[in-house]
């Protein structure tokens, strides 16, 4: 997984250009796979988190623009993926 920026086009070009370092189709779709799996397990935190009464992770207070983030990168890494 990555530090989240804070626009669709820079989460776009980062996993373009991490798709562009592997050769194979198949290998593509696996580092979007573990991405995407990643991604959804930090998702799934943050919602977690979000319903506690503190609302924090690791320290850090949760929003839900951070879920919302979260869901935004899994779908640029699932629109990718389907393109491939």
């Amino acid at each position: 997984m990555r530090q989240y920026t804070s626009t669709v086009s820079e989460t776009l070009a980062y996993y373009n250009e991490e798709v562009a370092n592997y050769k194979t189709v198949s290998s593509k779709k696996a580092f979007l796979t573990r991405s995407r799996k990643a991604v959804e397990e930090y998702r799934d935190d943050l919602a977690r988190a979000y319903g506690m009464s503190v609302r924090m992770l690791h320290g850090e207070r949760v929003n839900r623009i951070d879920i919302l983030m979260a869901v935004t990168e899994i779908k640029i890494i699932n629109n990718i993926y389907n393109t491939l």
